[in-house]
């Protein structure tokens, strides 16, 4: 009969701990997400609308950063807003309209601010 040693079961304690702990970070990451968004037009005159899901405990600063391209792919636009106390749940936003021409896609970016790293 093989004799299993204490110090082996507390390593695969905390081994066991610490990929529970890392598999917990890793899905909460990113608490603020994108549930729909669309461009919106009128004229020459552009904006993005949609629907944030605020899946953590607590309330949440982002900045949502909105990069518009046109056709061919090429980077015709940019803009950023700052929401503040994000609510747990869902949440509308609408981006200030700017106005330019020839937009075809844009791709949105939640930026959390810095990370305990300072990144």
């Amino acid at each position: 009969m093989m004799r299993v040693r204490k110090s082996s079961i507390i390593v695969l304690l905390l081994l066991a701990g610490f990929t529970l702990f890392l598999i917990h970070s890793l899905f909460n990451v990113s608490p603020v997400t994108v549930v729909e968004s669309h461009l919106q037009r009128s004229g020459d005159r552009v904006c993005v609308i949609g629907e944030l899901r605020n899946t953590s405990g607590h309330a949440a600063a982002i900045d949502l950063e909105v990069h518009y391209f046109d056709r061919a792919g090429r980077a015709i636009g940019q803009n950023t807003v700052s929401l503040d106390a994000i609510a747990p749940g869902t949440r509308q936003f609408r981006t200030p309209p700017m106005v330019l021409g020839g937009v075809s896609e844009f791709s949105l970016y939640l930026n959390h601010g810095r990370n305990p790293y300072g990144n």
